[in-house]
């Protein structure tokens, strides 16, 4: 299959501070995708496994900031992290409002997973449903993620060592509308370790929620 979509690269002020994305528009768009990062990898490595363009070729507007102090976005003070991503989670709501983003998908990997969690707890009225992968943080909040109450979707590595896939049984068992798919051969970085079986699942789940 191949996939036409058009990339774009741009960079939004948020607070005084440039803030770069990579984004590609769906003809016709049935919602929008925003794909954060972890701590080692930015924005860009989600073109390495065409990111943008499959998921605007599912018809979604998509969205992948790199993180203040990543990549090609400056350092922005007040996004420090905390270990319980406090801070981060004030970024996304600030990154989707200057764009006018609600009501979207948030996907996060890693650290990414851990903004994501944090976004849900602190401002679940702007994500309609989101996906974590090998997510850091749920220790930190295991007394809020009960609170969470979006659609989630949770993606392990058989073998990630950096992360303990123990960390998304428990994941699973304090969000109660949940799903955990534990991909087999897989370490860290699913997404990259298995990108067929990543769109295959975020399709399925996508496809759900609209339904």
């Amino acid at each position: 299959m191949r996939y036409h979509a058009m990339m774009n690269e741009s960079y939004v002020d948020i607070g005084g501070y440039k803030v770069f994305y990579r984004s590609s528009v769906s003809q016709n768009p049935r919602g929008s995708i925003v794909l954060l990062h972890g701590r080692s990898f930015t924005s860009k490595d989600w073109i390495g496994i065409k990111a943008l363009d499959i998921f605007t070729a599912m018809g979604y507007d998509v969205y992948a900031p790199d993180y203040p102090g990543f990549g090609n976005s400056q350092n922005n003070p007040e996004y420090k992290f905390s270990r319980d991503f406090k801070n981060s989670s004030k970024f996304v709501l600030d990154f989707s409002g200057k764009l006018g983003l609600l009501g979207f998908t948030l996907v996060g990997p890693s650290m990414g997973g851990g903004i994501t969690l944090r976004t849900l707890i602190d401002y679940p009225d702007i994500v309609s449903s989101a996906v974590v992968i090998g997510s850091s943080g749920v220790e930190p909040m295991k007394d809020d993620l009960p609170r969470v109450d979006v659609p989630l979707l949770i993606l392990w590595g058989e073998f990630d060592d950096v992360i303990k896939k123990e960390d998304g049984v428990i994941l699973k068992n304090l969000v109660r509308n949940s799903e955990l798919k534990i991909v087999p051969g897989a370490t860290h970085p699913v997404y990259l370790d298995n990108p067929s079986f990543f769109f295959d699942e975020m399709k399925k789940f996508l496809e759900k929620q609209k339904n």
